[in-house]
């Protein structure tokens, strides 16, 4: 093993999170271009105007857009023609939607999606305004949304979120992927029989049907992937002849991992956490992490080795492994 391994590791152990489809850019976020259009709010209407001294509607998202990077086409119903088709159930932070039948039959008029079901847009009776997309005068006329970014950041990681930029770093690498509703799910755990799995398909492992487990019957669905990679010494199960399939892993557990793969070394530590003590099984494994600026633990001098790692601090932990 070693830092390529860990790195194919990686990409399949996030491979639990479903891709997102690609469009156009990658150096943007739905954020950045939210931010960039709420800066124009009040900005006055002028027919075909298409800079700070006057929008219209796809003059306005041409320009916004054009500042990240993206070059749009110029009217409303030729950006509809482009970009990928999104649901209405799963718009994102900066798609751009579509309305139809307001000053002439079809396509007539674009804005950017800001999130609870509202949009922002270059009027002609405000200018640059903030409107409900789905009710109002825009909500029979709503036709479709499309997505331009490929980088449209997660709805449930905000830019002041903890971890925001080794999950972005992660993604923009394109080693994790949101889920199909456009949120990450930072908060949420990864179970030991998906690790198992992840890791056994990373080594090439050959699933095994020799079972070790009381507690992992034939039927399971990672039975073949936890045996082979029990048997390789990846992950241990329990000394009650246990492996808890569907238990969250634990930061410990996490922690003996990434020191296992990276094949790390500690010599001495300044870290002293408080409710680690040297006949904790991943004691080694931990202060390891801490030795080599992966895992520092919390403002309370404590490292919670026994609470569950979410996928925001697992994202963290493998970021700074890989850097």
């Amino acid at each position: 093993m070693g830092r390529k391994f860990v790195s194919v590791v990686i990409a399949s152990l996030m491979g639990m999170f479903l891709f997102v489809p690609h469009t156009y850019a990658g150096a943007a976020s739905g954020y950045e271009v939210i931010d960039r259009a709420k800066k124009h709010l009040g900005a006055p209407y002028q027919w075909s105007g298409e800079t700070p001294d006057g929008f219209d509607c796809s003059g306005f998202t041409y320009y916004v857009m054009d500042k990240v990077g993206l070059n749009l086409p110029r009217g409303s119903y030729d950006q509809y023609k482009e970009g990928t088709y999104v649901a209405a159930s799963n718009l994102q932070k900066g798609d751009l939607v579509f309305f139809s039948g307001t000053h002439k039959a079809g396509i007539s008029h674009v804005g950017f999606y800001i999130g609870d079901g509202e949009m922002i847009s270059a009027t002609k009776s405000r200018g640059v305004a903030i409107d409900p997309v789905f009710s109002g005068y825009w909500g029979d006329k709503y036709t479709g949304a499309k997505r331009f970014i490929d980088d449209i950041f997660f709805s449930d990681v905000s830019p002041d979120y903890w971890a925001y930029d080794e999950i972005k770093h992660l993604s923009d690498e394109g080693i994790i992927n949101g889920l199909s509703n456009g949120s990450f799910g930072p908060a949420a755990n990864v179970t030991r029989a998906q690790v198992a799995k992840m890791v056994s398909e990373s080594l090439d492992l050959q699933p095994s049907s020799s079972g070790q487990f009381e507690d992992v019957s034939s039927s399971h669905w990672a039975y073949e992937y936890i045996n082979a990679a029990v048997k390789a010494g990846v992950i241990n199960g329990y000394g009650n002849n246990t492996f808890k399939p569907d238990e969250d892993i634990t930061r410990a557990e996490i922690a003996a991992m990434i020191t296992r793969a990276f094949e790390l070394n500690s010599t001495s530590s300044s870290y002293s956490f408080k409710d680690i003590k040297s006949s904790h099984w991943a004691y080694d494994d931990v202060y390891t992490l801490a030795d080599n600026s992966i895992a520092t633990g919390y403002a309370d001098n404590t490292f919670r080795p026994n609470e569950e790692a979410t996928r925001a601090e697992f994202s963290a932990f493998l970021y700074r492994a890989l850097d």
